[in-house]
């Protein structure tokens, strides 16, 4: 059974320390979906050159991105079994990342876009 009072307050980054970023150079959200799912949202700022530029950086955001949220799913199960006592399954349901471009200047090389990544859980 399932301590959802717990689980939303691992979840919860509106104040506190959690609210605190680890990193200037990302986003990670986590929020609750229904009864039994959790949405894990991954952003980033990319600045690139050429077209070849962003498959590369796209390939390169998507394994740091998978790592980030492989390591905020670990440490949600870790903080939820301090405060429970109790371990939580989690399994990844869905995953889905995009480029989206931001800034776009026919006189200027540099591009910005960003990268997004929203992987879906199912938690038991």
């Amino acid at each position: 059974m399932i301590d959802y009072n717990a689980l939303a307050q691992v979840v919860d980054t509106t104040w506190g320390r959690s609210s605190t970023p680890h990193a200037a150079t990302f986003s990670v959200k986590v929020a609750l979906i229904g009864p039994d799912n959790i949405s894990v949202s991954y952003a980033a700022l990319v600045n690139f050159g050429t077209e070849r530029q962003m498959i590369e950086m796209k390939q390169m955001y998507a394994k740091e991105s998978e790592s980030v949220v492989a390591a905020q799913v670990a440490d949600l199960k870790s903080r939820y079994k301090e405060l429970t006592g109790k371990t939580v399954k989690v399994k990844e349901i869905s995953t889905d990342d995009s480029v989206e471009m931001t800034g776009f200047n026919a006189m200027n090389a540099r591009r910005q876009a960003y990268y997004r990544r929203k992987t879906l859980f199912e938690v038991s």
